[in-house]
């Protein structure tokens, strides 16, 4: 499993699980309480990647974090889906903590940003799935 995090500027900030690993399941959960989720939405969330989920995100708009869990995915071209998906929600929840109109450029540049700051660490892993 690897833990990426960043912010998007002084407005957000970013945590991402890649291919979350069940062993370390503490950490996570860790994570998601230190962040102010609840312990019943916590529970909802682990049902939700336990089954078959691809990946989830979870925003808390009065502490401007988002949380993003990976299970590991089959193939590169999976996995860029389920990160572009992901990010969506991440931008999507930054929109309407700061009342902004999800259209036009400011949006644009905010999924770009988002995408590229995890490119970073998923490049990686999509490079590993092709060699296999």
């Amino acid at each position: 499993m690897i833990r990426q995090s960043f912010d998007v500027e002084y407005y957000w900030r970013v945590i991402v699980f890649y291919n979350m690993d069940y062993n370390l399941l503490y950490y996570v959960v860790k994570e998601l309480m230190q962040e102010g989720f609840l312990k019943d939405y916590v529970r909802e969330v682990l049902c939700t990647m336990y089954s078959d989920a691809k990946a989830v995100t979870c925003s808390n708009t009065s502490r401007k974090v988002s949380i993003i869990i990976f299970n590991p995915h089959p193939t590169p071209s999976d996995y860029i889906n389920s990160i572009v998906h992901e990010a969506e929600h991440v931008k999507q929840a930054m929109l309407y903590a700061y009342d902004v109109e999800d259209k036009g450029e400011p949006p644009a540049y905010t999924i770009g940003y988002l995408i590229s700051r995890m490119y970073t660490v998923f490049k990686n892993i999509i490079c590993n799935k092709c060699l296999v």
